[in-house]
């Protein structure tokens, strides 16, 4: 059920409905804040609107770099899955025997 909610980034005020159960919307408001923050620190004649871009692309970088992480894992745990069943397969060949 999407729940309304206020949240702040970079000063300013958003209302937003959320139905993620997962992530609260404060958390996520939260790191696109602090994005905006480091990258301000690190430019400070960029405009607001360069800030919530540039976070976007980092943000966007950062979930791809994870995914890909996470899709590598997924691969080496099947391939270690279908080792142990191919072990198990002889094995039971060789009791069979």
């Amino acid at each position: 059920m999407a729940s309304s909610k206020k949240i702040q980034i970079y000063g300013k005020t958003y209302s937003l409905k959320s139905s993620s159960s997962e992530v609260e919307a404060e958390e996520a408001a939260g790191y696109v804040d602090s994005k905006m923050k480091e990258l301000a620190n690190a430019s400070s004649k960029t405009s607001t609107l360069d800030l919530a871009i540039l976070a976007a692309l980092n943000i966007a970088q950062e979930l791809l770099e994870l995914k890909n992480q996470a899709g590598a894992k997924d691969e080496a745990g099947e391939k270690k899955i279908r080792q142990l069943v191919a072990a198990l397969d002889k094995e039971l060949q060789d009791i069979e025997k």
